[in-house]
């Protein structure tokens, strides 16, 4: 399926951490830290303090630079790109436009290499063969003590400044804030004259020449996550949670398990060559306190980057990284070969291996770990993450199976996680001093590592020496600690490689793996205006419900003079709607104009779909509202009314269960002014039924608007109104049908919630909230039909909508409306098949009687022959406007057993339709 020709924006060129060279100064190097395309919130900077923290445009880029450590925002023609770096586990593409992305098995850097205090050049270039870490540990990297593993969450330094006239300082602080070979008048703090800071500096001011020339981390503090895997219960139970502070000669007890990911090197890292003939300085004399200082440590100042490649077609690959682009935005059914994934169809769920995939026509070769064998599915019915609640913008490993990169312990051979497969256990408890937030001054367990690290100091310049023993790393040969790797490769008949921390690789079945879950993982997990105008209708008398004297909702009739939406009661403040006299609303950004009745013809809207919190048009104008047959549906003996109170809430109500909320007379009065709006304003193709027993709760449903993903679908939504109501917003539940296939809408969760900052599910501000008197349900409703079930669903992401008419959103937004409108074709067969209680009669007569079912089958088969026929040709012209132009071989295979299924309840109903007509016969 090709993209349709349109006119289209101008693509990113530089993203995060690419290396870069001015065209104007090819010794002015830099790193990328900010792009235009990122998702990222930026709060306002008074007077840009921070050059870099200024909004972006499109074009822009904020770029620092070395070694002169300079920062600025600038237009990315001014660059050119020097390197692309990427880490094993990286998703990737040839270019922006290709369909096919490949995953970083394995990155190759070359590097060129400064001493860090002279400059002086090291010559050609070298591999990590040559060199390794300046540090013997960085923050966040892994210890293994005692059958326990743990990670490095802070760290006390003690670091030597070289002052003008040669005097060498020492600063202890907590922080890993300094590297070898920084100058600047920001290293050393203001003069003070007490206390252990008072002690070693001295008098010494701040100068521009005080130069770090030594750094050493004195004492860590680690967050132990988990134990050996591979102990019995009673071994486990022997070994206690190790200490939390290490320095002295505690250190050597402590091995480093080193990252694949170290291998990646960057501009700006510290390092050593292995064979000790590089360039060094020499600082202090022998005879001072701290004697002579000798320093070999070299800065990365330029970079070379190849990568080994896996792509999806299952060929590999080593290409240079400046030819490749990074993959920010994949789609949620990806998947590589040697992914674990489930094969959800209609009827079952199969645990599959992937083989290959082919990106353009979205299928994949597939091997059933049950049988052995190999089929093609299609990639719409994989789930590669273990939820239909994923999301591009915070993706994550969730459970389903494991990934390169990936810190795993291993069981013992011939026992297993305990989890079925393809899921695999996760494991990691951070206690909760590790998620303290830290201070200006250090505070709590903070303060008692700034303590310890102080007294080591102050020891160490009275003293001189100090007992300190290296790190360990663990050395070949040695299996003592066997039990835990990381993950190297996936191979296709499902097992996994790992590389232990003595370098030996061994491949073991999935089943036998548990994934780390590190406390920075756990503390990531924990941080995640239109206006309108209300139009009663017509001069003719409506229906309307209305709450009689008793205390029963009865069907009543208004005249249009009795239009305004006032309080029944005078006496109650503060409930009023703001609407009486015509005056308009200040509706939420993401409602829109509350439409006409039904009879009147409905101006027109436009096409940008609804965001989460960011203001946004009125409705599509080839997003036209599903149509019914308008004739038929004001038929009083159809069932297809706009809104009715039933006598009871059905027993399958997502809040039937809840207590019912002890309701006032404000609030009794503001649901007579609701059910009237609901009653008066509702367009055909949304309907609703609240219930007399549980004035509390209501039920919609929603038809997909015409030229959307969604065309003829239903959409329902629970409703509960708490006891709060009007003051807190209605709390809304979708019920999705997607068999966990993924969301049919960014803003409609598989687990029901409906993102919207006018139901407080969104963070917007306080003109994008519910109001008690400006907001209403109806305005919810109609805002979740014409802006929520749009004609481009994959910009509703606010993330995505700055990419609206590149080629990246191009690409991503015709991926996601072939699998919105498959999924949305099973919510038809769903709907008819389970019956909704409440809405058993209308779904009966609008797909059944009023022949809407045989529309959507018609529609469907007559897309899925086109698609077929046109298969690798461009769009025509006449089909570019359409939602949904083509469909892949994938989205075909998907869709086809959807319309096997809905073609049996046709035949079903049209044959119980034929036994009625004849028994009618019959008697007479």
């Amino acid at each position: 399926m090709m993209a349709p020709n349109t006119k289209k924006r101008a693509t990113a060129k530089f993203y995060q951490e690419d290396i870069v060279a001015r065209k104007d100064d090819p010794t002015a190097f830099g790193v990328i830290l900010r792009c235009w395309q990122d998702v990222e919130d930026m709060l306002a900077v008074p007077d840009h303090a921070d050059p870099l923290l200024r909004p972006l445009v499109q074009g822009e880029v904020g770029v620092s630079y070395f070694p002169r450590l300079a920062r600025e925002i600038v237009s990315e023609d001014a660059l050119e790109l020097v390197d692309r770096l990427y880490q094993p586990g990286d998703l990737l593409k040839r270019s922006v436009d290709d369909v096919q992305s490949g995953i970083v098995t394995r990155s190759n850097v070359k590097v060129r290499l400064d001493h860090a205090i002279s400059g002086q050049v090291v010559p050609g270039w070298l591999s990590k063969d040559d060199i390794e870490a300046a540090v013997e540990i960085d923050m966040g990297e892994y210890v293994i003590y005692n059958d326990w593993v743990g990670q490095v969450v802070e760290m006390f330094d003690e670091s030597l400044v070289e002052v003008p006239g040669g005097m060498l300082i020492r600063l202890p602080e907590l922080s890993a804030r300094l590297a070898v070979g920084e100058k600047g008048p920001d290293i050393l703090p203001a003069p003070v004259t007490s206390g252990i800071l008072g002690f070693l500096l001295g008098g010494n001011r701040p100068s521009s020449q005080d130069t770090v020339i030594s750094v050493k981390h004195t004492v860590l503090a680690v967050a132990w996550l988990a134990i050996n895997q591979a102990l019995s219960p009673e071994d486990a139970a022997s070994r206690e949670r190790p200490q939390r502070y290490w320095h002295g000669a505690d250190l050597g007890k402590l091995t480093v398990v080193a990252r694949t990911a170290e291998e990646a090197m960057r501009v700006g890292d510290r390092v050593k060559l292995k064979t000790p003939n590089g360039p060094i300085t020499k600082h202090g004399k022998p005879t001072d306190p701290h004697g002579q200082v000798i320093v070999d440590t070299l800065i990365v100042q330029e970079t070379r980057t190849s990568v080994d490649v896996l792509w999806q077609d299952g060929t590999r690959e080593t290409i240079e990284a400046k030819n490749t682009v990074p993959y920010l935005n994949p789609d949620e059914y990806d998947s590589w070969p040697g992914d674990h994934v489930l094969w959800k169809t209609e009827d079952e769920k199969r645990h599959v291996v992937v083989q290959s995939v082919d990106a353009q026509d979205r299928t994949a070769h597939v091997r059933v770990v049950e049988t052995g064998t190999t089929e093609l599915a299609s990639v719409l019915e994989l789930d590669s993450h273990g939820t239909g609640d994923w999301s591009a913008v915070a993706p994550g490993n969730d459970g389903l199976g494991v990934r390169r990169g990936d810190f795993v312990f291993i069981h013992r051979a011939g026992s297993t996680n305990g989890a079925r497969a393809p899921m695999v256990p996760r494991i990691g408890e951070v206690e909760e001093w590790v998620r303290e937030l830290p201070q200006v001054e250090p505070m709590g367990w903070r303060r008692a590592m700034t303590d310890i690290g102080n007294r080591i100091a102050e020891r160490r310049g009275k003293e001189g020496a100090v007992e300190e023993t290296p790190l360990k790393r663990a050395e070949k040969g040695d299996k003592s600690l066997d039990w835990f790797g990381e993950v190297l490769d996936l191979r296709l008949d499902g097992t996994v490689e790992i590389v232990l921390p003595n370098s030996d690789t061994v491949v073991v079945p999935m089943e036998r793996l548990t994934r780390l879950y590190d406390s920075v993982e756990q503390l990531e997990d924990l941080l995640g205006d239109e206006e309108g105008t209300m139009d009663d209708g017509d001069n003719d008398s409506v229906e309307v419900w209305e709450m009689d004297q008793d205390g029963h909702w009865v069907e009543g009739t208004i005249d249009d003079d009795d239009d305004e939406w006032e309080s029944a009661d005078e006496d109650l403040d503060g409930d009023d709607m703001d609407v009486d006299n015509g005056d308009e609303w200040s509706p939420s950004a993401d409602t829109v104009t509350v439409p006409p009745p039904a009879n009147v013809v409905p101006a027109p809207a436009n096409t940008a779909p609804a965001t989460k919190a960011d203001p946004v048009p009125t409705a599509p104008p080839d997003t036209k509202a599903a149509t019914v047959n308008e004739d038929a549906a004001q038929d009083a003996e159809t069932p297809w009314k706009r809104f009715e109170v039933l006598p009871s809430a059905p027993v399958d109500h997502a809040y039937y269960n809840t207590p019912p909320a002890q309701h006032t007379r404000q609030f009794m009065a503001r649901m007579s002014k609701e059910y009237k709006a609901l009653q008066s304003s509702l367009p055909d193709s949304i309907i609703v039924r609240a219930y007399e027993d549980r004035t509390d709760l209501l039920r919609s449903l929603i038809i997909g608007p015409e030229n959307t993903p969604y065309e003829d679908a239903p959409f329902v939504i629970d409703w509960m109104l708490d006891a709060n109501f009007p003051q807190s917003p209605p709390i809304a539940h979708f019920l999705s049908w997607t068999n966990g296939n993924g969301r049919v809408n960014p803003n409609l969760y598989e687990e029901g919630k409906v993102c919207l900052s006018i139901l407080g599910t969104w963070a917007g501000d306080k003109s994008e909230s519910w109001s008690a008197s400006r907001s209403s349900l109806l305005q919810a409703l109609v805002s979740i039909q014409g802006l929520v079930l749009v004609k481009e669903p994959w910009f509703c992401e606010p993330a995505y909508e700055k990419l609206r008419g590149t080629e990246d959103g191009i690409v991503n937004s015709r991926l996601y409306n072939e699998k919105a409108y498959v999924l949305s074709r099973g919510f038809v067969r769903r709907a008819l098949e389970i019956p909704l209680g409440g809405l058993e009669d209308e779904l009966r007569w609008f797909y059944y009687t009023n022949g809407k079912l045989r529309r959507v089958l018609e529609d469907a088969r007559a897309l899925s022959a086109k698609s077929k026929a046109t298969q690798g040709e461009e769009v025509a012209e006449a089909d570019r406007d359409r939602a949904v132009p083509r469909l892949t071989s994938g989205g075909i295979i998907a869709l086809e057993r959807t319309l096997v299924k809905l073609q049996g309840l046709l035949d079903a109903q049209t044959a119980r339709t034929a036994d009625a007509g004849e028994k009618v016969i019959e008697k007479r």
